[in-house]
């Protein structure tokens, strides 16, 4: 804007100086050319005017061209001024959540290095129980090999208890029987088996109906009879056999035809099996009344072995 009216100033001054040389050399020259001056003053003056409008015009534009920039520029910088507001504003933000990340990461430095000592405790309890683990594995096996130890000590104890329930339930033996009802008993040219009867006991069932007692179970036993004739000049002769062989022989001979009495025992280690009997001689005989059992064999375990 400056610049434009200094130009005004200036074009101004050159027309006033061409303006008074004009009129000086006018009036020197005379009055016959001031017509002609007067013609041009006007012509250089109408042009000075239309330069002035066109230089003013020009500048105007100018002017409003700057001005449009300038608002433009102004509107620029406020948006400007805005954004650095905003910036600012966002900058503080991400100050503050930067003091903050890094105040979340000192916590998680911390944590972490809370954790790693966690961690290596937790693994120095980790050890200790793969440690306590290891030696329960081996109490475990050795208290598993004692049970099965115990098992199979059980499994044979009980094996036995069975045997010696079995052997104690055999071993309840005991039997009584008297010879007959039918009083004489004779043997004829061989040895007679002696049938005692009729049973009075007989627990364990050792005592059989053909006269034999079989052994159930090894043991001691004890083993008695009596038996009974009525001698009349003649023997009276009674054996007893274990397995055939004969153990013992009793007689006795009188002539007055009234009871005579033969009685023994004995004590006999016998197998599983064993039998024992009485027998008579060929040409002997023995009594028994109906009712009084006075010929008796009698036998019982006095304990298994």
């Amino acid at each position: 804007m400056r610049a434009s009216i200094t130009l005004l100033v200036l074009l101004f001054s050159i027309c006033g100086a061409q303006t008074q040389s004009t009129q000086t050399e006018v009036q020197t020259e005379g009055q016959s050319t001031g017509a002609a001056a007067a013609a041009t003053a006007a012509a250089a003056a109408a042009e000075v005017e239309a330069l002035e409008r066109t230089k003013v015009g020009a500048l105007e534009r100018v002017t409003a061209a700057q001005e449009a920039e300038l608002t433009a520029v102004r509107t620029r910088l406020a948006t400007s001024e805005a954004e650095v507001m905003n910036l600012t504003k966002e900058n503080a933000a991400l100050e503050t959540r930067l003091a903050a990340t890094v105040t979340d990461v000192e916590d998680l430095k911390m944590d972490s290095a809370a954790h790693e000592q966690e961690l290596a405790a937790l693994k120095t309890r980790l050890a200790a129980s793969k440690t306590g683990i290891d030696d329960l594995k081996k109490e475990n096996a050795a208290q598993k090999a004692e049970l099965t130890a115990v098992k199979t000590r059980l499994a044979a104890t009980e094996t036995e208890v069975d045997n010696l329930e079995k052997i104690t339930e055999k071993s309840k033996v005991a039997f009584s029987a008297g010879l007959t009802r039918s009083g004489w008993v004779v043997s004829g040219d061989t040895d007679l088996n002696l049938v005692f009867s009729r049973i009075i006991t007989n627990v364990g069932q050792a005592y059989k109906g053909t006269g034999f007692f079989t052994a159930p179970v090894r043991g001691v036993y004890y083993f008695r009879f009596t038996v009974v004739d009525l001698l009349a000049s003649q023997e009276m002769q009674i054996r007893m056999y274990k397995n055939g062989q004969m153990l013992i022989r009793l007689y006795e001979y009188d002539t007055d035809g009234k009871r005579t009495y033969l009685s023994s025992g004995l004590t006999l280690l016998l197998e599983v099996g064993d039998e024992v009997n009485l027998r008579i001689p060929p040409g002997r005989r023995l009594y028994d009344h109906y009712c009084c059992n006075e010929s008796t064999f009698s036998g019982f375990l006095l304990f298994p072995l």
